[in-house]
């Protein structure tokens, strides 16, 4: 019996092994930079520039660089698609020391997109670029402008559960029934209303928000809001909203109220120190109404 060997040869290579208490490499022989977002207040930059990089700028530019100060240029290049050196919205000089390889940079805004160069300004003010990062965007570092999203209810969904209940079988006065639990389904979906609510105040609202009465022109129109309370304190300060403790966030904090029609909102905003020696208040009022 013949046995149809393979031509091709596998040799295991025994890995060497890892050297002990082996250092980093000081750098990679390359002239390189990056940039990267710390928090909405700061960013990160570190780099490598190779002697090669430094004997080709001197070969071009010679003693001019004597008199040149070391900086790093910033860039704010917020909503531009392809930066190019000179299409920036914005930049800033900060002086640098090359050696020291890496930098932290306070942001001048937060939420906006930055672009660092690192090199020379020449004393007449011309910039000689050694190297270029990547483009970072920072968080906004602020509560959302967005206030008035709601949760969409998904009629799928809600004709789903009328079959699983079983509603095609009420029998007489089908269309009433169909209707009313329509608009419970719905009326769950805004902000300070959902199962916490009783069946009884569902109900009530349920009947009194009916589909409006038809006109001739079968006009009709439905509205809600809500009210968001945001502010900031101490870091170690303890703050309530009519007495329920809140957490900070960075010394932040942010509060949503539904505000239905008619209601009067009294939010008393109380803050201390941990002896409790100190206070600070802060009384914020709000009243709905809603008109004919």
């Amino acid at each position: 019996m013949e046995k149809n060997l393979s031509s091709a040869v596998f040799h295991c290579v025994q890995p060497a092994a890892p050297q002990q208490n082996a250092d980093l490499p000081s750098g990679y022989g390359t002239t390189e930079s990056y940039l990267l977002p710390k928090d909405p207040a700061w960013m990160f930059l570190f780099w490598e520039i190779t002697n090669a990089t430094f004997d080709y700028v001197r070969g071009q530019y010679g003693s001019l660089l004597d008199n040149s100060r070391t900086i790093i240029r910033l860039y704010d290049i917020t909503g531009v698609n392809y930066f190019d050196g000179t299409n920036a919205n914005t930049h800033y000089d900060m002086p640098v020391v090359f050696d020291a390889k890496s930098w932290y940079i306070h942001a001048p805004q937060s939420g906006r997109s930055y672009i660092a160069d690192l090199g020379f300004l020449t004393p007449d003010g011309q910039f000689i670029m050694l190297t270029r990062t990547n483009v970072i965007t920072l968080p906004p570092g602020k509560v959302s402008d967005i206030i008035d999203d709601q949760w969409m209810s998904v009629e799928g969904d809600f004709m789903k559960l009328l079959q699983m209940s079983g509603a095609e079988f009420i029998g007489l006065g089908a269309s009433e029934r169909l209707h009313m639990m329509d608009q419970r389904w719905k009326l769950s979906q805004l902000p300070g209303l959902g199962p916490s609510s009783t069946m009884s105040s569902w109900t009530s609202f349920a009947l009194h928000t009916a589909a409006p009465a038809e006109t001739d022109d079968d006009l009709w129109l439905k509205a809600d809001c809500e009210i968001i309370v945001y502010g900031s304190a101490s870091p170690n300060a303890i703050v309530t909203i009519n007495g329920k403790e809140i957490q900070l966030k960075d010394g932040k904090f942010s509060f949503r109220q539904a505000l239905p029609a008619g209601a009067n909102l009294d939010l008393p905003i109380h803050a201390r120190n941990p002896k409790g020696d100190k206070t600070r208040d802060v009384h914020i009022k709000a009243a709905r109404e809603q008109g004919k």
